[in-house]
């Protein structure tokens, strides 16, 4: 926990830049008694802000704007010249380039514009997630900045962010650690503001170089996209060999150098901050002559995942989409958020249009649902989950709200034209499910319940059983339906999902 240290003066802080990462760090640091000001270029997110409208969802996060903005300590501006009166100055503008690479122009941009207008005590923290290759140019494109304004040097720190969509709020609040990472700080005195900026916090603060710290967060990233790669690989075995992957996973999650966070199979991860950053992991060692094969495979199996969901479809609808109305549960690449980049969605949606079949789409996050259709051309969406079961061919769980696990699914199986169901992520109750008469296919736990059409789902595709030399999938036996109920993956499913992922620039 942190806690407002009383009888300590606040620190005067500025954010540049008032994204998901942005926007969070003011409205927490305001929480915990600093003076902040948030600095956007666009003058439409500042006008939403000041008229209390948020521009995205996070829980709880317009109530502590709200809040710390009505007591006065968090303020929005347009206007740069605020940062002259900050103690401490974070950056937090984008750094991918939305193709899979990094790019530098925005954060080059960004600190031309405030680096000569800090004080000269203030400490210039970077919350942006940098490429490793630019951490050694950071101080020396400050220094010079601060050379040619005729004004003396500044600290320059790294202060990585660890927080997830969807929990952003509380992981700042309650952080598992806090990284400074030191780029230039002769005096130490960056590094000392830093600790007196987060003197509320129990978590531990690891002072480190400016490269250890961009990497703990790269490879914190790496590791989470790995383990849920990983879980991928083994839901094939599963599939092939007749096993149930939760209850697999959930014996190996008793082993604590393991644990079972983030080992959940299904159709990978999304948002923009995994799936970017192993591709631009591989992409920029693969520049330095350096392969990185196991990341690789990491981005490839995730693709991968996409493919077999649509694969899934064409076999519990006797071998191809083309003419089925397909009614596709949520678009948004997690539960708890409205954002789509890299979201599954659009490429399951994509493909199945292609492939030939109408998609009626529908998601609780209405904005996420108009964005999405500009998104997908050809796919159409439903105000309610009830409309976009009616007279469905079939239905494929792609995001894990709440309100698709409480469904009733006697009465969407009675709305349906065919009972089918694929579960994007193995979210559902396989049981309930095949009791109210679906055919029902998650990945690694079989194919159950009985249908009017025939059953070829391809659990193992012919390329994979050709390469392999394994039996395809119809010649694994079904697993009792059962045997899913109690595990301990379903008993520990209240922990991290697959999708808690961290929170992008």
């Amino acid at each position: 926990m942190c806690a407002f240290v009383k009888g300590e003066p606040s620190v005067r802080v500025s954010v540049v830049g008032l994204g998901y990462v942005g926007l969070v760090t003011s409205a927490c640091l305001a929480e915990q008694g600093h003076d902040v000001v948030g600095i956007e270029v666009s003058s439409a997110r500042i006008e939403a802000l000041l008229d209390g409208r948020m521009p995205f969802h996070e829980p709880g996060l317009a109530e502590l704007v709200q809040a710390n903005r009505e007591v006065g300590r968090l303020t929005f501006t347009a206007d740069p010249a605020a940062i002259s009166q900050a103690d401490v100055v974070f950056v937090a503008v984008g750094t991918h380039d939305g193709n899979g690479g990094w790019q530098t122009r925005t954060i080059q941009s960004c600190l031309n514009d405030i680096v000569p207008r800090l004080a000269d005590d203030a400490a210039l923290v970077i919350r942006s997630t940098l490429p490793p290759w630019f951490l050694a140019h950071l101080p020396i494109i400050v220094g010079r900045m601060r050379q040619e304004a005729g004004l003396g040097e500044v600290p320059v720190l790294l202060n990585p962010e660890f927080t997830k969509e969807g929990t952003a709020v509380q992981d700042f609040l309650e952080p598992e650690r806090v990284v400074l990472g030191i780029a230039h700080d002769v005096d130490g005195r960056g590094a000392a503001r830093l600790r007196r900026l987060y003197r509320g916090m129990s978590a531990p603060i690891l002072e480190m170089s400016a490269t250890d710290a961009a990497l703990s967060k790269l490879g914190a990233n790496l590791f989470l996209a790995t383990k849920i790669s990983f879980a991928n690989e083994l839901a094939q075995l599963c599939d092939q060999y007749g096993g149930n992957v939760d209850q697999v996973v959930g014996a190996m999650a008793y082993d604590h150098r393991i644990g079972g966070a983030f080992l959940r199979a299904g159709i990978g991860f999304g948002g923009s901050c995994l799936p970017h950053q192993v591709t631009m992991t591989v992409a920029t060692a693969a520049k330095s002559g350096l392969p990185t094969p196991l990341f690789a495979a990491v981005a490839e199996v995730n693709l991968r995942q996409r493919e077999r969901m649509i694969d899934r479809l064409a076999g519990l609808l006797g071998g191809s989409v083309a003419g089925a109305r397909i009614a596709l549960l949520g678009v948004t690449f997690k539960p708890d958020t409205d954002d789509l980049r890299d979201a599954p969605s659009i490429h399951i949606a994509t493909r199945l249009i292609e492939e030939g079949a109408t998609v009626v789409a529908f998601d609780p996050m209405t904005n996420a649902l108009e964005r999405f259709a500009a998104l997908v051309p050809g796919v159409r969406v439903a105000s309610s989950v009830e409309i976009a079961l009616d007279d469905a061919d079939a239905a494929a769980l792609v995001t894990e709200w709440g309100v698709f696990r409480q469904l009733d699914w006697v009465d969407a199986a009675s709305r349906m034209r065919r009972a089918i169901m694929v579960d994007g992520r193995n979210a559902l109750s396989v049981v309930e499910l095949v009791d109210a008469g679906f055919a029902y296919a998650s990945f690694g736990r079989g194919i159950r319940g009985q249908t009017d059409v025939p059953v070829t789902a391809p659990l193992v595709t012919a390329v994979e059983a050709e390469a392999t030399g394994a039996p395809t999938s119809h010649e694994t036996p079904a697993i009792d339906a059962s045997a899913t109920e109690g595990s301990p993956s379903e008993r520990h499913r209240s922990g991290t999902s697959d999708l808690d992922l961290a929170l992008t620039d």
